[in-house]
């Protein structure tokens, strides 16, 4: 892109066209005559209607940035040249409103996986060798950098094409470069971050020229036909399916029987019937739910309809003989039935998979796939590098041998800051991979938009974002877009909230990472459940501790700012590491907490000559991994500890915290267990569902069975919708909604909600109830919903949708929803009742949820535990 051109002349010519370029630059005129086919007149897209205020708000951010140690802010330099986008960048497309391109199938490059895939991976690259801009969500542990390595390798493999791999930060980018480098393709490469890099990468030139050279040397296999590895795709895609079914099934049996072990301590001492010769006993786990669902409501009618109902049920569930449909008791057996059938249904199911992808030998097709994939990718970089001197480039000529250049070092790693002054005036590489994207902010990331044509945006919304600059979005006012406005969006939230669901967008799901235990917080809490743990580490019941301090408020806040905890650090080091096993070394540990003091001091303390161990910030600890992280949360119950729980308990720090550790985490908190907060609170209270045995003996908390009752909730939904016309479900299936909407709001993130729980399930074995209540509790007394936490298990919410006909006007049904109020209320759970003629019910199912999780509290460890 010209800078400063005034005036273009087209002239015609016997000997071909030509063009002359008249510029004015610093009041000095010039004209420059090219050929006709090297000019291409283009619109300038930062002149549009939306990018002249866009581009203005972003350089008055920039303007108003701090310097830094007396200089400007990097981002003030870049920003200068920045008056020009190019039309054909992501920056200009974006800014002119144009949509998203596709590729047509003829024009896409081919997707290749040198370094292995999985189903989502495979996904993650078609959708971004298919469009001009893509997301990939990159949940911890998933394989971020392993895709965009195969991503990078099936565009290389392209002889014309160019690629920059950019990050918020350098230790992203080296962990692309050292994958592509073990993989055989450092001489691909070109390092222009910072200063240090770009030397070190100038200076090592002739070392890699020689490594080329013995790359072109070496034996040579025929490029793969692309028929054969689209064979060899759809047979892996068939066997991955399985395996992925495979751990599905696998972390639902761990979790179905870590739920029985909590459901038989709820009915521990209860004398259940035995049901011999009932038949439903031996039918299928569904068949179970399926009879619980279609007795779950009175069952009314004439003497004809009860008698066709009952010859029904014998039909298709068997002889009922003994089975007490209104009995608590009746039904608590059949509750235990499922869990025995499920458990070997899935076990079953387990088996019959594990045959299959043993069967398959997934290991040898994946590897079958990356030889295929080398030998595509190899042959293209043959082509790329076939009858090519391999120059040796400066930091002063490599500008201006762009094109050159960039045949010869087709992938340039670099920071955002950089990217921009690393290329020459007006170039734009083919594809951009930004790596990190939840921590990059819009003024650097538009540097970045602004030098490609397709983008690719790799990151998490769920990890700690960005950190704005208050005062200069303060000066900069307000954002041209929502989408835009630099306090609430990094550059990949804006990009979502731009597009919305002409994004194209893909979850990398199987997780490899951490033990399931400890990944199965966070996929609880932060991600709807979506993540796969492939994990083989089999020690989930020991994965997860909680090591409160003694009573007291311990944490100490300085004047100059940052606070500590003392005895948080005392207990890690004569408490924690001390009792964990002997296979973890020093080097094994890290010790994270939210506060930089706290930092400081737990490195002083814990610098030992047998070797330090590392102790960092959670921010710092982002991107990286430990097999044992212990995190110190630092704040106590006083006045100030409590300010701070809105830092500490942010979910985004939360869940890097967790999913830093790959085999044990360990919280070190108050004794309290900060009931105050929100996320911290849900983690102690998940860490201490894993182990019920070591749950306290007076503790109120009960778990409510979230396997159960999901699928119960399914077949009661069947049965809701096959019933059909006006009835009392009518009603209850609109509040189901209602409370199915309030749920996806963030606010609520963790809850869920199921229907027609049995009271006694959520009651605490430790209740005391009269006599009549006791009575009602056994006679199958249920509740229309319970909200309850999807982590913890414990019950949030219980609520009663009322219908004035079968409540308000029968005096014997106030009575026992009397006896329900009492029962919930000696219980701890709230209880919200909702008349059908009655208003405003997501105001008041708002209300009741905001209340309750204000109120819920954690019972406190005792010193002993």
């Amino acid at each position: 892109m010209g800078e400063g051109v005034t005036e273009v002349w087209y002239f015609p010519g016997p000997e071909g066209d030509y063009v002359q370029v008249f510029t004015r630059r610093n009041d000095v005129e010039a004209r420059y005559s090219y050929p006709a086919e090297d000019v291409r007149v283009i619109q300038d897209a930062a002149s549009s209607d939306f990018g002249q205020p866009l581009l203005a708000y972003l350089r008055s951010i920039v303007a108003a940035l701090p310097t830094k140690g007396g200089k400007p802010d990097p981002l003030q330099f870049p920003y200068e040249g920045l008056d020009k986008v190019h039309p054909d960048s992501v920056l200009g497309r974006l800014i002119t409103g144009e949509p998203i391109l596709e590729e047509s199938d003829a024009a896409a490059v081919t997707p290749i996986y040198p370094f292995g895939s999985n189903l989502s991976q495979r996904s993650a690259v078609k959708n971004a060798l298919r469009y001009s801009v893509s997301v990939i969500d990159g949940p911890p542990g998933t394989g971020k950098t392993h895709t965009i390595a195969n991503l990078v390798g099936s565009l290389i493999a392209e002889p014309g094409l160019s690629i920059g791999v950019v990050s918020f930060n350098n230790a992203a980018v080296d962990n692309v470069r050292d994958k592509l480098a073990g993989g055989g393709f450092g001489f691909a490469l070109a390092n222009l971050g910072r200063r240090e890099k770009r030397d070190e990468f100038f200076a090592n030139q002739a070392a890699r020229n020689a490594e080329l050279q013995a790359y072109l040397g070496a034996a040579t296999v025929d490029r793969p036909q692309i028929e054969q590895m689209q064979q060899i795709e759809q047979t892996l895609n068939a066997h991955q399916k399985q395996e992925r079914e495979l751990q599905r099934l696998r972390r639902e049996l761990e979790a179905l029987l870590l739920e029985q072990r909590h459901f038989e301590r709820v009915i521990d001492g209860e004398d259940l019937p035995e049901l011999d010769g009932v038949a439903l006993l031996e039918r299928t786990s569904d068949r179970i739910l399926e009879f619980l669902a279609e007795t779950q409501f009175p069952q009314e009618g004439n003497r004809l309809r009860k008698w066709v109902r009952h010859l029904r049920w014998l039909i298709k569930f068997g002889s009922l003989r003994g089975v007490d449909i209104d009995s608590t008791d009746s039904v608590l057996r059949l509750y235990r039935a499922y869990y025995e059938r499920r458990s070997t249904e899935l076990t079953n199911q387990i088996e019959h998979l594990e045959k299959a992808c043993r069967d398959a030998d997934l290991k040898q097709l994946i590897k079958t796939q990356g030889e295929l994939s080398k030998a595509y990718l190899n042959e293209g970089l043959r082509r790329r590098y076939f009858a090519r001197d391999t120059p040796e480039y400066d930091s002063r000529n490599y500008r201006r041998k762009m094109r050159e250049f960039l045949t010869d070092y087709p992938v340039v790693l670099s920071t955002c800051h950089s990217l921009r002054n690393s290329l020459d005036e007006g170039r734009l590489l083919d594809y951009l991979v930004i790596d990190e994207a939840s921590q990059l902010d819009l003024p650097t990331a538009a540097l970045a938009l602004a030098s490609c044509r397709r983008v690719v945006i790799v990151g998490d919304l769920r990890q700690i974002p960005h950190i704005p600059n208050e005062d200069a979005a303060a000066q900069a006012g307000d954002a041209p877009h929502p989408a835009f406005d630099y306090l609430e969006h990094n550059v990949l939230s804006s990009l979502i909230e731009f597009y919305g669901e002409a994004l194209p967008r893909t979850v990398l799901r199987e997780h490899y990472r951490c033990d399931p235990a400890i990944i199965g917080f966070c996929n609880q809490k932060f991600y709807g459940g979506e993540l796969i743990s492939y994990s083989k580490i089999g020690t989930s019941q020991d994965a997860l501790a909680l090591n409160p301090t003694a009573p007291g408020n311990h944490m100490r806040q300085f004047r100059s700012g940052g606070r500590i905890n003392r005895r948080e650090i005392e207990l890690i080091q004569d408490e924690v590491i001390p009792y964990l096993p002997a296979k973890y070394s020093r080097e094994d540990i890290g010790v994270t907490t939210p506060y930089r003091r706290q930092a400081n001091e737990l490195s002083d303390s814990l610098n030992e000559d047998s070797g330090p161990i590392e102790a960092d910030t959670v921010h710092r600890y982002q991107g990286r991994e430990k097999p044992v992280i212990i995190m110190s949360t630092v704040l106590d119950e006083t006045r100030q500890g409590r300010i701070g729980t809105r830092f500490v308990d942010d979910p985004h720090l939360v869940n890097v915290a967790v999913s830093r550790a790959v085999e044990r985490f360990v919280l070190v908190t108050n004794n309290d267990l900060l009931p105050k907060s929100r996320h911290l609170r849900d983690l102690v209270g998940y860490i201490r569902y894993q182990n019920p045995e070591r749950e306290l003996p007076d503790s109120k908390v009960v778990s409510v069975f979230d396997l159960l009752y999901s699928k119960q909730s399914e077949k009661l939904s069947e049965l809701a919708r096959r019933i059909g016309g006006p009835s009392k479900f009518k009603s209850e299936n609109i509040i189901w909604t209602v409370l199915k909407d309030i749920l996806e709001d963030e606010a609520y993130l963790g809850l869920s909600v199921s229907p027609q729980i049995l009271l006694q399930t959520v009651v605490p074995p430790s209740a005391t109830l009269t006599a009549d209540q006791a009575a009602y509790l056994k006679n199958r007394a249920s509740l229309d919903f319970v909200v309850y936490n999807g982590v913890t298990k414990t019950p949030l919410l219980a609520i009663e949708v009322n219908g004035f006909a079968f409540h308000d006007n029968k005096p014997e049904q106030l009575r026992r929803d009397q006896l329900k109020a009492e029962i919930l209320q000696q219980s701890g759970i709230p209880f919200l009742t909702l008349p059908t003629t009655g208003s405003s019910e997501y105001e008041r199912i708002r209300d009741a949820l905001d209340a309750a999780l204000d109120t819920a509290v954690l019972i406190p460890m005792s010193e002993e535990s």
